[in-house]
């Protein structure tokens, strides 16, 4: 498997974030991205944390670490939610769980389209007024 991942697009300065930046608090199932606090639940905590090395992680492989089930069709569909709601929390924090086809999530910085309007970003408004 291949992924190929150009960790700082030409002509972007807002690329910024990286996993490695990521600071893990497992007491308390937050992470913080800059200064932005993230809260997730004890199963989306399990469901990230096995993606803080930037790396893809199999379905397979979180459905045991997080449910110590075997995947199948109703698991992976359990997992998809979780994932949907984590995607949501980490809206406008710089960093995404992308799906790697058939095989499982990865979660890098977010990377948006050049030509995308602002207006539709992902971006919180207080990232969208700093390139004014």
């Amino acid at each position: 498997m291949a992924i190929l991942y150009d960790p700082a697009p030409s002509g972007s300065q807002e690329q910024g974030v990286q996993v490695s930046d990521i600071v893990w608090d497992s007491n308390q199932h937050t992470i913080r991205i800059g200064t932005t606090k993230v809260v997730l639940t004890p199963t989306e905590y399990r469901l990230l944390f096995p993606l803080r090395y930037g790396v893809p992680v199999t379905y397979a492989d979180l459905a045991q670490f997080v449910y110590k089930y075997i995947v199948d069709e109703k698991m992976r569909t359990m997992m998809d939610k979780h994932i949907d709601r984590i995607r949501g929390k980490l809206r406008g924090t710089g960093v995404y769980v992308y799906c790697v086809l058939n095989y499982g999530y990865l979660l890098l910085p977010e990377i948006l389209p050049a030509d995308e309007p602002r207006e539709h970003s992902l971006r919180t408004s207080k990232d969208s007024s700093a390139g004014d």
